[in-house]
């Protein structure tokens, strides 16, 4: 009765353990879940809309409504992005072309083939993006970041850089008027404010 709970627990045991080994697999090597690149189940394409930003405006965002950004410091639709650059700005990875909703245009979008020889998501020839620091729809912490030698912007439906708006000009300071009383009592020490020596007035 020991023996076979035994084997019945060393069972188990190796079960969990790969199990645990397949997740970290799927994770790309133990990257956390909130850093896992974003894919629909069971490597589905992904896919890309088009949200109203209240900072940027229209931007591209992936199927869980995150920001999705270019890398400037890509050539064409070879990607720049690996290692440590790839864990913080994980790429959009898909199976197939991504899936077009709302104001995205279908025609901008395609796949290029990453180092590893899996797809990436690409729109108008950028690869895609998104970012670690973003971690609820409406963020858009990547945006205008230099890191990784090229600086990041989010995507416009037209598939171009959003530019971060440029902060408004400080309001001119009104200038000073100058005071029309003469100080000092004109200078004579009378009580007019009247310049003189000796203005007649009989020191009043």
């Amino acid at each position: 009765m020991t023996r076979s709970r035994s084997i019945t627990f060393l069972s188990t045991a190796a079960f969990v353990l790969l199990a645990a080994v397949a997740v970290a697999g799927c994770g790309g090597g133990g990257a956390t879940a909130h850093a896992a690149p974003p894919k629909t189940a069971s490597g589905q394409p992904a896919t890309l809309g088009v949200a109203n930003n209240s900072k940027l405006g229209n931007i591209l965002v992936d199927s869980q409504g995150r920001t999705l950004y270019l890398f400037k410091k890509d050539s064409g639709t070879t990607s720049s992005c690996t290692g440590a650059c790839a864990a913080a700005w994980p790429p959009l990875r898909s199976s197939g072309n991504p899936v077009v909703l709302g104001a995205a245009n279908a025609s901008l979008v395609g796949t290029t083939a990453r180092s590893d020889g899996k797809p990436q998501a690409t729109y108008n020839g950028h690869p895609l993006y998104s970012f670690v620091m973003d971690t609820k729809s409406g963020d858009t912490n990547g945006e205008g970041l230099t890191a990784f030698g090229g600086t990041w912007f989010a995507v416009s439906p037209a598939g171009n850089s959003v530019r971060p708006p440029a902060p408004a000009a400080p309001k001119p300071r009104p200038q000073p008027q100058p005071n029309p009383i003469p100080q000092g009592n004109g200078g004579d020490q009378d009580s007019d404010n009247n310049g003189g020596p000796d203005d007649g007035d009989g020191g009043i």
